[in-house]
């Protein structure tokens, strides 16, 4: 698992994203079974929630 850092658009405060990978069992071949392609996802939910909160503070 690796960790992106996002940069928050109103006040520039670094927020961590994990970053994992899925793997697409569909596109598993039946020769390489352990070779089945893998895309990274990045969750970005603590950086979207503090998003939120920095621009609710901004509005004010």
């Amino acid at each position: 698992m690796n960790v992106l850092m996002i940069e928050c658009p109103y006040c520039r405060v670094q927020q961590p994203a994990r970053v994992t990978y899925e793997v697409d069992a569909d596109l598993t071949r039946d020769d390489l079974p352990d070779a089945a392609p893998a895309r990274p996802v990045a969750d970005l939910r603590a950086a979207k929630t503090h998003a939120a909160t920095c621009r609710a503070r901004r509005a004010r």
